[in-house]
Formats: structure tokens, C-alpha cells, sequence
């Protein structure tokens, strides 16, 4: 029987349950462990009364029963294909029996017969799938990381409708938009209009001792190329071509038809669609690679953020998740004790005002306001640590989110103790 473990934080209960028991007792050496990238790896039934977890090293579908909505009780675990990553609910079958599963090692798609505890198909999508939804039109939609693809499956005959190029480095994160009109997908690798001067090219580097915190009596620096962005005017005579920024792929479900939202983060790995007002959130960190030497860094090098984009305008504006903290201040337990590092799912409430953000960094949930773009408060993953100064041992590193709203409890899937909270 697995471990289960209580804990209410911030009004919402919370159960931790170990999804793989059969794999904590392994010994060592026994498995190969392949470091898949999970992207929606929980997912609860419209009806609430299921919860279907992928269990990535275990290479199962685990499916539980929400009667007791605090307590899941695990009631199958069936066999797919090699590090699951996503999964999600045919919404065309009746009773929440057909799960899809992706597989991102074993380059496919597992259509699961829940009742039946078992693989009916497996649909090839080459190479690493990541995330799959589905639109009213019949299709299934699924990424493929690797390839820079978005293939449409039909989800009756799991014949290949359509295979979509795009430009964008490894589309994961997947949804759908109010109406079921667009499918969009986020670039996990998607860069931030940056390139490189070639060292021939590049201004010298400063003398150590004309910089912060800079060592004068060292040697002068090497000659090395300069990153910067794609479009500064000053170095149009040397960056002659154009660099694509393009961050969310739009596809429109019935032609087909691809539009892009630029300059919304450097690695983009949650979307999540408002059911208020039809805006695009996406969790993101933004790299500051256009900041030079790390002294002035300060080991200050990226935002998390959200940025939220209004599909009818393209219009697009960010917020920082920490945006009182002072990265001038080394140590800084008060950053330390609030900071929401690393966001990956992201997932609103009924209302649509709210949305929980999973902070994988540093083991929270947050709460953020879309009204006022502000994160009101956060849970405590792991109730033994405190976020950034959680044990290495008991973090749980929290990666997708599924909220059970009659019953009102969220539920996390974590990645690094492979648990469900």
C-alpha cells in the first residue's frame, strides 16, 4: 500500500501519496533512468470523480478513484510506454475510459481502455512527443519536442491527419482556446532574440580593474565574441539575417494555419487559458543574457514570470513573480523565505481570476491574481522545509497541477519524489 500523508496549508488539505512503490523498492542499478521532461503529467476527470497520474519511471498510467477526494485511492496502474510524460481524457468517450498517454522515450502515444487496465493502441509521433489536447473537431492534438512538429490525430481512427511544421525550438506545453477554435503550444527552448558577435568582431573586454568587485592585478582577458540582441542597431553591418523570437505557436484547429506570439520568455514551460476572458497565460523564466560578467549578475540571471497574451491584439505583457526582491543582497534569507523559482504548470480556478503556479525551484505553489497581477500567497510543498532551503532529501520539485473544484483540493504531481500532494 502506498504512504499517505496529510496536511492543510493555506485552507486547502493536502495528501501526499507515493505514486511508485514497486520502484522505490528497486535496488540499485536495476533501472536506467532517462530524465524525462514531464509537461502535464496529472489530470483530473470533468467529473471529478478520477485522477490520472503518469508515473515516468515506472512507465505506467496510474488511475485514481476521488471518492474521498483528500484520500486518492490508486485503483490501476497500467503499463504504457517509456517515460510518460503527459496524459490526458478522450473527451468523446463516455465515462472518462480512454486516457492518452504520451510517451516521450518510447516516441508514441498510449490510447489506454481504463476499464479494460490496458494499451488498446499506440500511435508513433517521432521524435520525444510532449503534450497532447483535444479539439471539438475530432482531433487530438500532440507536440513533438524534438522534431518541431505538432501532429493531429484522428481520435476515432488514430489515423494522422495532419503534420505541422513550426518555426520554435521544442514545442511542449499544450491548450486549447475557450471556443476550441486554436490550439496553442509553447517553445520550451524558445531563446530571447539573442546571437553572437564572432570574437573577430567583438569590442575588447574590459580590464579587471574597471569592473565591480574587479582584480587588478590580473592579466588582460581574452578576445571572445559578445552576445546581443538580434536587432541593436549598432551591429546591423555584421548581423546580417534575422533571428525568429517566437515563443507560442497559434494553429487554427480547422485550416491549420500557424501565427506565432514573440517576446514572452526565454524557456516557456506552462500555458493555461483564462475561462474569463479567453487570455493566453504562460509560465516562463526569461534569461538576462545580455548582461555582462557575473559579478554584475550577481548570480541574478533570470526572471520567472508570467506573461499574459491577448490573442485577438497579440498584445502581450509580463510580470515577475519576485518583484520585491533585491538581488543586490547576498545572502538574502527574506528572498530566500518568498521566492517563486522555476515555474512550470500553471492552472486557474473556476472563476478564472486566480491562477495556482507550480514554483519547481523552490518546492511551492503559488496564487496569482490576475486581477492585480500579483502572487497573493503560496503553499509549502514539503511542510518540513521552508522553499529555497528545503533538504535536498525530502524536495519534492512540484511539475503539473489538477484542481478537483467541487471538492475544492489541488492536486500537485512532483517530480523529483515522484508523489502526488
Amino acid at each position: 500500500m502506498p504512504k499517505i500523508g496529510n496536511a492543510c496549508l493555506l485552507g486547502i488539505c493536502f495528501t501526499a501519496l507515493a505514486v511508485s512503490p514497486i520502484a522505490a523498492q528497486a535496488p540499485p542499478g536495476a533501472f536506467v533512468n532517462f530524465e524525462g521532461a514531464q509537461t502535464n503529467p496529472v489530470r483530473i476527470s470533468a467529473d471529478g470523480t478520477r485522477l490520472f497520474a503518469v508515473n515516468t519511471p515506472n512507465g505506467t498510467l496510474s488511475v485514481f478513484d476521488l471518492t474521498q477526494a483528500s484520500a486518492p485511492k490508486l485503483i490501476k496502474e497500467i503499463p504504457v510506454g517509456i517515460e510518460p510524460v503527459s496524459v490526458n481524457i478522450n473527451p468523446g468517450v463516455a465515462g472518462n475510459d480512454e486516457a492518452w498517454v504520451v510517451n516521450q522515450m518510447s516516441n508514441s502515444v498510449s490510447v489506454v481502455s481504463v476499464s479494460k487496465g490496458i494499451v488498446t493502441d499506440t500511435i508513433y509521433a517521432k521524435a520525444e512527443p510532449s503534450d497532447l489536447v483535444f479539439t471539438p473537431n475530432g482531433l487530438a492534438w500532440v507536440s513533438v519536442s524534438r522534431s518541431n512538429l505538432v501532429n493531429a490525430y484522428n481520435t476515432t481512427t488514430h489515423i494522422l491527419f495532419k503534420s505541422i511544421a513550426l518555426v520554435g525550438e521544442e514545442p511542449r506545453a499544450m491548450a486549447v482556446s475557450k471556443d476550441g477554435s486554436t490550439v496553442y503550444t509553447a517553445f520550451a527552448l524558445c531563446g530571447n532574440h539573442s546571437t553572437i558577435v564572432p570574437a573577430t568582431l567583438a569590442p575588447p573586454q574590459p580590464l579587471p580593474g574597471t569592473l565591480p568587485g574587479g582584480n587588478p592585478n590580473l592579466p588582460p582577458p581574452p578576445q571572445v565574441g559578445l552576445i546581443v540582441d538580434a536587432s541593436d542597431p549598432a551591429w546591423t553591418s555584421v548581423i546580417q539575417y534575422t533571428m525568429p523570437d517566437n515563443d507560442v505557436a497559434a494553429i487554427n484547429a480547422s485550416t491549420q494555419a500557424v501565427t506565432y506570439y514573440s517576446h514572452l520568455g526565454t524557456i516557456n514551460l506552462g500555458l493555461a487559458v483564462s475561462p474569463r476572458s479567453g487570455n493566453l497565460y504562460v509560465a516562463n523564466m526569461d534569461a538576462l543574457n545580455l548582461v555582462n560578467f557575473e559579478n554584475v549578475l550577481n548570480g541574478h540571471i533570470v526572471n520567472h514570470r508570467i506573461t499574459v497574451v491577448n490573442p485577438a491584439t497579440g498584445s502581450a505583457q509580463a510580470t515577475d513573480l519576485n518583484p520585491n526582491i533585491n538581488y543586490s543582497v547576498l545572502p538574502n534569507p527574506a528572498a530566500l523565505a518568498t521566492a517563486l523559482a522555476m515555474p512550470t504548470a500553471i492552472i486557474f480556478d473556476s472563476t478564472g481570476r486566480y491562477i495556482y503556479v507550480a514554483a519547481f525551484g523552490t518546492d511551492r505553489v503559488g496564487i496569482f491574481d490576475t486581477n492585480t497581477s500579483t502572487v497573493t500567497s503560496f503553499i509549502e510543498i514539503d511542510p518540513e522545509a521552508t522553499g529555497s532551503t528545503v533538504n535536498s532529501v525530502s524536495k519534492r520539485g512540484p511539475r503539473g497541477l489538477a484542481l478537483n473544484v467541487s471538492a475544492k483540493i489541488l492536486y500537485t504531481l512532483n517530480r523529483l519524489s515522484n508523489t502526488i500532494s
